[in-house]
């Protein structure tokens, strides 16, 4: 016998403690137990106790040490074929209505998604014949520009094909919602939308103003958001990206703040976004909030009255560039396998229209060789159950690109775990943020 990969043990203050990310346990022990653990004398151990230890997952059999790892690493090859839901991220055009300086539609045409594109998309979705149902996440650009287009989509997929469309939801600069807007969400049931500020009043409107007349845009997506909480059902999920790096992270506060104060009886997801700014040395530059400076950010949130939901949980690992059955389609018909790469042509993996992959070398490399189960690193990670695995395109942009991104938790370092680990657990009636 031997302690689990996923049992850890630490001490703090003088008290000791024992973790198992697995089964997600935690307790406090005294001295004595503590160094039978560290020390392995398991044969001290009473029978009862011993069979305790087992049941939690903190003791294994020498042979089953790597059994969650490789059970985990099995359910993600099968599902990596399974074509039971198709997942499509659908861009209508590239064209928005704001200005914002860091996107990558400033210095490209703005396309729209023609009637022979929508047809091969309908077709597309019909080649899906073992599918059985399909759920679409509208983007862009500003998907709502191409509002009549979203329009024409939902309304021939629910006529002419065979699935069923199970989930909807959009990411919007949240500009251009209205009652049309929001009848058609509540006529298809959309189940959310993502809504992005660029700070504070005075933050977002610098970065996040009108393309034609430079018009800030701050009052109106308030007042939107105001509209979509009192309008949609109460299943509806409204989400908040507040983008944030060194130089504005406090506007995340006080964004959470007010919203939560608008909002009492309705709960709405209001998280940071983590700006990614590339340095020079193929790693974040100072200004991303990453690593040990994204969890100083999370105690600075803390402090300001937030409280932050820090215990570990199990997560589920990879995202859509590992699954067969996820798209991003562009406005041409185009085909990609990660919200980064939209837009950019030499990472389009195939058209809608061939149903023929062009880049067979990237959809496996992202499939099999960007995920948490190609770092050796990982198989030996005390966190592995707790642990998402890390942006899928950060791991290929390391191993093909020569990139150093960091793509571990901030947990990854021990005192920064042991710390979460003792924090008090939420009560349900506090809004809590989820910190990962």
């Amino acid at each position: 016998m031997k302690l689990s990969l996923y049992t850890y043990l630490f001490e703090r203050d003088n008290k000791y403690y024992l973790y198992n990310s697995q089964t997600s346990f935690l307790s406090a022990i005294d001295k004595d137990f503590y160094e039978l653990l560290y020390n392995h004398d398991f044969e001290k151990l009473e029978d009862d106790v011993l069979s305790v230890l087992k049941e939690k997952g903190i003791i294994i059999d020498d042979s089953h040490y790597y059994d969650y790892y490789y059970t985990s690493r099995q359910g993600f090859i099968s599902s990596i074929g399974n074509l039971e839901t198709l997942e499509l991220v659908v861009a209508p055009t590239t064209s928005c209505n704001f200005a914002c300086p860091y996107c990558f539609e400033g210095e490209k045409r703005n396309k729209f998604m023609t009637q022979e594109v929508v047809e091969d998309l309908v077709d597309f979705v019909n080649s899906y014949k073992n599918t059985k149902k399909l759920n679409i996440t509208w983007y862009g650009g500003e998907p709502l520009v191409a509002f009549g287009i979203m329009k024409d989509i939902v309304s021939k997929i629910r006529s002419e094909c065979h699935l069923t469309i199970g989930e909807q939801s959009i990411i919007s600069n949240g500009y251009l919602i209205n009652d049309q807007v929001i009848g058609f969400m509540k006529e298809n049931q959309f189940k959310s939308i993502q809504i992005t500020l660029d700070g504070n009043e005075e933050h977002h409107n610098l970065t996040r103003c009108l393309k034609e007349s430079q018009k800030p845009t701050y009052k109106t997506i308030i007042s939107n958001i105001d509209r979509l909480v009192q309008e949609m059902p109460d299943d509806f999920n409204i989400s908040i990206r507040v983008n944030i790096n060194k130089e504005n992270e406090r506007d995340f506060i006080d964004i959470f703040k007010m919203l939560t104060e608008m909002f009492p009886e309705r709960k709405i997801s209001i998280y940071p976004g983590f700006i990614r700014e590339d340095g020079n040395n193929n790693k974040m530059c100072y200004n991303s909030l990453f690593g040990k400076a994204r969890y100083e950010f999370y105690k600075n949130v803390e402090k300001a009255g937030i409280h932050i939901d820090y215990y570990p949980k199990r997560q589920q690992k990879g995202c859509m560039t590992s699954q067969e059955g996820s798209f991003v389609i562009g406005p041409e018909g185009e085909l990609y396998k990660c919200w980064n790469d939209f837009n950019h042509p030499e990472r389009i993996v195939g058209y809608i229209k061939e149903r023929k992959m062009i880049n067979p070398q990237l959809i496996s490399k992202y499939s099999l060789e960007s995920t948490i189960y190609s770092d050796p690193n990982c198989k030996e990670c005390k966190l592995f159950p707790v642990c998402d695995g890390g942006c899928g395109w950060f791991r290929y942009q390391n191993a093909f690109d020569g990139k150093k991104y960091d793509v571990c938790t901030f947990l990854s370092n021990d005192a920064h775990l042991e710390e979460c680990l003792l924090k008090d657990l939420p009560k349900p009636e506090e809004v809590a943020l989820k910190a990962y």
